[in-house]
């Protein structure tokens, strides 16, 4: 009896699952029992929707296809837009979206207005009104595209085979589930050098803050991009969060939206998944947040089953690598001679390594662990031994930096710094050597720097064919101003450099004198002539609305962009004894407390005590003033480090995307940095602030004009 009882007992407890259609999904049952080590990854009530949406996304529609659904019910679907055997355009595909996405607004307004069983409605919007059958006025607002992704997958899963048995090792090794290694087909598809507009990075996507928190993250080196590197963060990561929310639903979903998130999350709702996702409210838990979990197992059943879904699919052979840990600072171009790599195959093998490692402006980093294929390299460590010490350093290449000062011509900066113009242009990536301007910070080459297959492009943009519509043929008479060079002459009046220079017969560029004469096309006025116009090479109005947007968009002055300063540099107070070693800064994007701490080589408690910044404080707002050390580095170190950060991340965004377009428009009530950065335009937060310098972006008012630059992938994709 006694036995009989026990197994009662024991179902009654382990009833925690019941099966809906053929499907193991939980029960709502309080207490719920989660482990670290096993737990039974099945489908919780009311995701089920969700998950089939994902799967459908994950293997049957492709990149060519686009879902038109609701956001908030995604298993609702319009319409699946076919975008062409051949890839469109990102505006052409954009324009498309728009005009389906507005079709269906228009019927769910009308169907709001007369009612879904009025005769008035014909059979497409009785369709329609069948799909949505309530809310039809919010429906309108919530109609949303997704790319599908089934050719995307397939080639993960594929890639996948390269890494998947050394990822299951290291996950097991942390005690954690076996499913959780399936997040990377979530995160980017296992493109290892994926990048996401908003600075995410590395098959498991992590972004600059997140991923300081394990990984090296710095101008030398991003770890981020390692696969195997970034396979142990995330492993730390996730186990952090299930320690902290004791649920895995809700500690994989904390990977996506954050812990501090989750943990609000679970203080208000509870465990459950499901009524998180309805209920909770946060202007960071938007769609990609609240559809993590359902996209992880979608992924799961996918990739379990994945010949059931893929038909004849054979993974890569697991990579094999053998691998030594650089006792000093090595230059890539010994590595070329000594061991027989290309650049090309140690940036296959070594994907951490960042492009000025890959050139040659610095040295890969000491301690860092150097990876070449196994079959070829048996005894790497004997190579690495043999190299002959005096091409291995004790210290990496210090970057030496230069502010542009006013009336300074590039040909002046050389010859004070012993250096050729050709080499300033190929350091910091300018094709023109014109493009330079007061306050822009320039790396300077070292002496023996030798930049190797640097590919620098040389190419100048053309004058756009269509500016006879926008010039009259007449000229006018343009007085140089204080601060004018050529380049800014010819960028603020939309035009090429090489034309100015041909309407003047200038031979040299850099002879201009205050108050000179110049000839200049006569241009047109646009609405607003108090609104900067940077980056345009050309105007062109694309749409009859308020907002002016201009295409044809000059990339090369955007990449100038990039190279801009993005800080104000370290002041001394006046009532301060410069002695006493004690600088000041402000704010700038992106930058934190440890950032600080680490370029001054400072503990961060010392800053907090400096700065009456308490543990608890979040993070530092944009202009804020803070006090900076200099005890143990120089104020112009300290700028270089800084300079080096913001370069990198600016570096890495423009490897993959380009601005497409630039929008001048006004902000609009309820609109502020965060919301226009994440909720509207998806851009970096630096990138608004780098096309509106002289505006505070911590105090956009209702009706301030604002530039916003639209970038899409570099592969159009």
């Amino acid at each position: 009896m006694f036995l009989m009882r026990k197994i009662f007992g024991l179902l009654i407890a382990g009833a925690v699952f019941f099966v809906i259609l053929g499907q193991p999904v939980f029960a709502s049952i309080p207490g719920e029992i989660h482990t670290l080590h096993e737990y039974h990854f099945a489908v919780p009530p009311g995701l089920h929707n969700r998950v089939d949406f994902w799967k459908s996304i994950y293997s049957e529609y492709s990149t060519k296809q686009i879902l038109v659904h609701d956001i908030d019910n995604p298993e609702i679907v319009y319409e699946v837009v076919y975008i062409g055997k051949k890839k469109l355009s990102w505006k052409k595909r954009e324009r498309k979206i728009r005009v389906v996405k507005a079709k269906y607004q228009k019927i769910l307004r009308k169907i709001a207005k007369v009612g879904k069983n009025s005769s008035k409605l014909n059979k497409e919007e009785r369709r329609v009104a069948n799909l949505v059958r309530k809310d039809f006025n919010k429906a309108a607002r919530n109609i949303r595209g997704q790319l599908g992704q089934k050719d995307r997958f397939r080639e993960g899963l594929v890639q996948s085979g390269l890494y998947m048995k050394r990822i299951k090792e290291i996950f097991k090794s942390y005690g954690l589930p076996e499913e959780l290694t399936v997040l990377p087909h979530v995160e980017s598809s296992f493109q290892i050098g994926a990048y996401s507009s908003a600075g995410a990075a590395g098959i498991w996507q992590f972004t600059r803050s997140t991923g300081r928190m394990f990984l090296n993250i710095g101008y030398q080196v991003d770890e981020r991009r390692d696969p195997i590197l970034s396979t142990y963060a995330a492993a730390k990561l996730l186990k952090m969060n299930f320690e902290h929310l004791n649920n895995w639903p809700l500690a994989i979903t904390a990977y996506n939206h954050g812990l501090q998130g989750m943990k609000r999350a679970k203080r208000l709702h509870g465990d459950s998944m499901g009524k998180i996702i309805r209920k909770y409210k946060s202007r960071t838990f938007g769609f990609a947040s609240s559809n993590f979990y359902a996209e992880f197992l979608a992924a799961l059943e996918v990739s379990r089953n994945y010949k059931k879904y893929f038909p004849g699919v054979v993974m890569a052979k697991p990579i094999k690598l053998n691998s030594v840990r650089f006792g000093s600072y090595v230059n890539i171009n010994t590595l070329v001679n000594k061991l027989g790599m290309s650049r090309g195959e140690i940036a296959k093998y070594n994907p951490s390594l960042r492009k000025p490692v890959l050139s040659g402006k610095r040295r890969i980093p000491k301690n860092f662990l150097f990876n070449a294929p196994a079959h070829r390299y048996a005894n790497l460590a004997s190579l690495y031994k043999n190299i002959p010490g005096p091409v291995k350093y004790k210290n990496q290449v210090r970057g030496k930096w230069h502010t542009v000062r006013r009336g300074e011509s590039l040909s002046t900066i050389a010859k004070r710094n012993r250096t050729t113009v050709s080499k300033i242009l190929r350091v910091n990536n300018i094709s023109d050597r014109h493009k330079i301007y007061k306050g822009q910070v320039l790396e300077l080459p070292g002496k023996r720097t030798r930049i190797a297959s640097a590919k620098v492009s040389t190419s100048k943009t053309k004058a756009p064919t269509k500016s006879k519509k926008y010039f009259t043929g007449e000229t006018e008479t343009y007085r140089v101003k204080k601060n004018d060079n050529l380049y800014l002459i010819a960028k603020r009046l939309g035009i090429e450099v090489k034309d100015l220079k041909r309407l003047n017969r200038m031979r040299n560029p850099d002879s201009l004198y205050l108050g000179q004469s110049l000839r200049v096309p006569k241009s047109i006025k646009t609405k607003d002539s108090s609104l900067p116009v940077k980056e345009v090479a050309a105007v062109k109005i694309i749409r009859p609305e308020s907002d002016l947007v201009y295409s044809d968009v000059n990339n090369s002055a955007v990449s100038m962009n990039m190279n801009r300063p993005a800080f104000t540099p370290v002041s001394f107070s006046s009532k301060m004894p410069r002695e006493e070693k004690v600088g000041v800064i402000k704010v700038d994007f992106d930058e934190t407390l440890s950032h600080y701490a680490e370029w001054a080589d400072q503990s961060l408690s010392e800053l907090r005590s400096l700065n009456g910044i308490r543990r608890t404080s979040s993070s530092l707002h944009l202009n804020r003033t803070i006090k900076i050390p200099f005890s143990r580095i120089t104020p112009e170190e300290f700028a270089g480090k800084r300079q080096e950060y913001h370069k990198a991340v600016q570096e890495d965004f423009f490897n993959s995307f380009r601005v497409e377009k630039i929008l001048i428009r006004s902000v609009k009530k309820g609109e502020n940095l965060w919301v226009l950065c994440n909720k509207i335009y998806d851009i970096p937060i630096w990138l608004l602030g780098n096309f509106n310098p002289d505006r505070d972006m911590t105090a956009l008012a209702v009706g301030d004009p604002i530039i916003i630059p639209m970038v899409i992938p570099v592969d159009g994709a």
